[in-house]
């Protein structure tokens, strides 16, 4: 073999396999210090290497060299092309991902071509981009024909998803999220309570497509509340009718009444209507869960004898103003939020002995009846006064205190429909003794038409 030129980096060195196969062996040191050691089992491809590792420690830039193949000149022009097009794939898993798709399309009958025409015209993304704080805006915009204490709610629960980020994407929220918000609060139902309206707004979102899923169902589920209620005593109901009795001729008897005795809701109480109260039975439709719940409620003997003597026509107004003179009289050692309702059910599952009739009566089930009604009151002296009070026999002798009621002596109705436009409200609210608005409502009441606004200004520049 020639002598290899002492500038050369890089030797062949024939040697002979194991198996009796001659090789060839390209070895030297690069200029970085990296030893090259490379075998060949036919002689033109190592001194191919040993040029290719020579230009490259020369620094002489990389020329197209000939290499073999099996491919015929049409193949690698071929070749070539597809390479061009797709410059960072590999070729061969490009081909045989393509290979793969028609297979699939041709198996179901059609080509690709056809495949990716029918994805194209029925393609729809699986969720809408928006934000919490819009998605809030047209959720609450959404909500109609709700009571204003509901609203709130929604409002108030919702908002709570604004923080930090108002502006965060809607489909990004997650179950850490909504625990995050959670676990500021201690009590058990203030969280069920913003999970439950959490739920509606998700589930709201999926089906607009802002999300795909409702967070809140894979949250963990929390422990039973099992919280024990404040109702009023015998001694307390009475001095509760007894008040309502004596304030404003008894314009709020009938309603509480109902409440006690009936156990409705509040805001059910609020949609009565005297149609619905008849002899035998209550029928509800009305409150938060008329969506859900239509039930009648049958009327005990008590309450008839109370229906009797204040007949039901609806709620008076100012109703809200009365209940909290009402509940100052009363002396109440602890009122809480319904309860004349929690006071009439726990009455009701004493007198009955069934969970579930009470229950079906109020509209409610028989696991809130054990979470919160079961075993209240012990005392069956109290439960047979309690449905044994009526009108009749409510003591005489109740004392309890009420703000002082000023008997306005009004005019005769031809009087005070003179005396209102002969002189300004305000002068004649003196002479009478009352404000200006008690004239008004007064007129307004009994049907007085009122000087058309500004009579008075007219008449002075006269």
């Amino acid at each position: 073999m020639a002598r290899r030129k002492s500038t050369e980096r890089f030797c062949i060195n024939e040697f002979t396999n194991a198996s009796g196969n001659t090789s060839w062996r390209v070895s030297g040191t690069r200029p970085d210090g990296t030893r090259v050691r490379q075998n060949f089992a036919n002689k033109a491809e190592a001194l191919q290497a040993q040029a290719q590792e020579e230009s490259d420690a020369a620094g002489v830039p990389d020329q197209r060299r000939s290499q073999r193949t099996t491919l015929t000149p049409q193949q690698l022009s071929d070749a070539e092309v597809a390479v061009r097009a797709a410059p960072h794939r590999p070729l061969s898993g490009a081909v045989s991902r393509l290979a793969d798709m028609e297979a699939r399309a041709m198996a179901k009958g059609g080509d690709l071509d056809a495949a990716l025409a029918f994805f194209e015209s029925h393609y729809r993304p699986e969720v809408r981009e928006i934000s919490v704080m819009n998605a809030r805006n047209e959720f609450i915009e959404s909500r109609v024909n709700l009571s204003p204490k509901t609203l709130i709610g929604y409002k108030s629960s919702t908002g709570l998803l604004l923080s930090p980020d108002p502006n965060k994407s809607l489909q990004c929220f997650t179950v850490a999220d909504i625990e995050t918000i959670l676990v500021r609060y201690d009590n058990i139902n203030t969280k069920k309570t913003h999970r439950r309206l959490f739920s509606v707004f998700f589930g709201w979102a999926v089906r607009h497509h802002y999300c795909l899923e409702d967070p809140c169902k894979r949250l963990d589920r929390l422990p039973k509340a099992i919280t024990h209620i404040s109702i009023l005593s015998p001694a307390e109901v009475g001095r509760l009718l007894t008040a309502a009795i004596r304030y404003q001729d008894g314009a709020a008897v009938a309603g509480i009444a109902i409440a006690l005795f009936a156990g409705l809701r509040p805001s059910e109480l609020a949609d009565l209507t005297s149609g619905d109260v008849n002899g035998e039975r209550i029928r509800v439709s009305g409150g938060k869960m008329r969506r859900k719940i239509k039930r009648t409620v049958p009327i005990p003997p008590n309450l008839a004898a109370w229906l009797a003597k204040y007949p039901f026509r609806g709620l008076p107004g100012g109703w809200d103003h009365k209940m909290k003179i009402l509940k100052a009289a009363t002396n109440a050692r602890n009122w809480v939020q319904d309860i004349l309702r929690h006071t009439s059910i726990s009455y009701q599952a004493e007198r009955d002995k069934n969970e579930g009739l009470t229950a079906f009566n109020n509209g409610t089930s028989k696991q809130m009846m054990d979470s919160h009604y079961r075993d209240v009151i012990d005392n069956p002296a109290a439960i047979k006064a309690f449905w044994a009070m009526t009108p009749g026999t409510l003591p005489k002798n109740i004392e309890v205190t009420l703000p002082s009621e000023n008997k306005v002596a009004w005019p005769s109705r031809a009087r005070l429909a003179k005396l209102v436009m002969q002189k300004p409200m305000m002068h004649l609210a003196k002479d009478l003794g009352v404000s200006d608005v008690a004239i008004k409502k007064h007129c307004v009441k009994t049907g007085i038409a009122l000087p058309p606004p500004g009579h008075w200004q007219r008449q002075k520049e006269r």
